[in-house]
């Protein structure tokens, strides 16, 4: 699909318009459309799209199997192809919050990632059994914009905004299957239970964080290889350092502790959430309301430019693997895949 063939939503809005679209709507009823407004038509880019990555998925790994499960024997996917991961995630993520629990793209898209997971499950057996890992994920995805905001010091989300983003990821819950080891993804089993609302959903959070939370060298390179993919796509290599900042600031200090990475300079922690906190809000202010999401802002691309963008990934990951050799050839973790490195530099 060109970009001559798709009309987005909301193209005939005014200049200032999503706000008062959440206002009118009810969160029982409209929940679908109000977490669509509050995530998909945020604007920042991919820059910002790929710092949420990177201070969102380290959180989800932080024990021994779902470490595992990700950094394999020789780094996997997070390190091989690493803005590759990171653009098929957010692609991912954009197809539910754009169109929904219930509709057929989602359900498509969440059937590819249960596939997946009856995949490793076979390599990996029992990883996939623990529902407070589903379940963590689900509620985290639910309540992290609102928490970066007030990371940010900007408005978090609202009464409605709440409510709907608690229907939403209930209905979202459906949707995943937890393994029975040893039997196909056909008689994997649903999720028990999911919190009463967002109230519970923060405690779940929280309450994970706080005594669930391990430390493993897997998860600890997987953690340093996100930060460092953040930082190569988007700064020079004299800025590099500064680039790992933005989203190590930004993280949950319970995962910093957990993956062993050392928190920002306080200094420098205030003014990279001042900086990213003033440019949001600049945006939110001054500049007009998206009236395109981000998931049409994909199928809008034409083959060309998807051509372009395919060829820049491929050469990123490419090199990326070298880059991160270099920068942990000092880490005992690291020593093993360091070797590794070198022979596919």
């Amino acid at each position: 699909m060109t970009g001559t063939t798709l009309k987005p939503h909301y193209a005939d809005k005014p200049y200032k318009w999503v706000k008062q679209e959440i206002e009118a709507s009810d969160p029982e009823k409209d929940y679908e459309k109000i977490w669509r407004l509050s995530i998909e038509y945020t604007g920042g880019g991919a820059f910002i799209q790929n710092m949420i990555y990177a201070l969102t998925f380290p959180n989800f790994i932080a024990n021994e199997w779902g470490a595992q499960v990700v950094w394999r024997d020789d780094g996997g996917k997070v390190l091989s192809r690493a803005t590759d991961r990171v653009n098929e995630t957010q692609y991912h993520n954009s197809v539910w919050w754009f169109y929904g629990p219930h509709h057929p793209e989602t359900k498509k898209s969440a059937h590819t990632i249960n596939k997946r997971h009856e995949y490793y499950a076979q390599k990996y057996p029992g990883s996939f059994t623990h529902e407070i890992d589903y379940t963590y994920v689900l509620c985290f995805s639910a309540i992290s914009v609102h928490r970066l905001r007030q990371r940010l010091r900007l408005s978090g989300f609202d009464e409605k905004q709440k409510i709907a983003a608690h229907r939403f990821w209930k209905e979202m819950s459906h949707l995943f299957f937890v393994e029975v080891p040893g039997n196909p993804l056909e008689e994997w089993l649903p999720l028990s239970d999911f919190p009463e609302d967002w109230n519970a959903m923060y405690r779940f959070c929280e309450d994970v964080e706080n005594n669930n939370m391990e430390q493993t060298e897997k998860g600890h390179l997987i953690a340093e290889t996100i930060f460092d993919q953040f930082a190569y796509r988007f700064f020079p290599p004299s800025l590099r350092s500064l680039g790992r900042a933005f989203p190590i600031t930004l993280s949950l200090p319970q995962t910093l502790k957990a993956h062993q990475i050392r928190p920002t300079n306080p200094i420098l922690a205030r003014i990279i959430i001042f900086v990213v906190g003033t440019f949001m809000w600049f945006m939110e202010t001054f500049f007009p309301d998206p009236k395109i999401s981000y998931q049409e802002s994909i199928r809008l691309q034409t083959a060309k430019d998807k051509a372009n963008f395919n060829a820049q990934k491929r050469d990123m990951d490419r090199r990326f693997p070298a880059v991160f050799g270099d920068n942990h050839r000092a880490s005992p973790t690291f020593c093993p895949f360091a070797m590794k490195s070198e022979k596919t530099a």
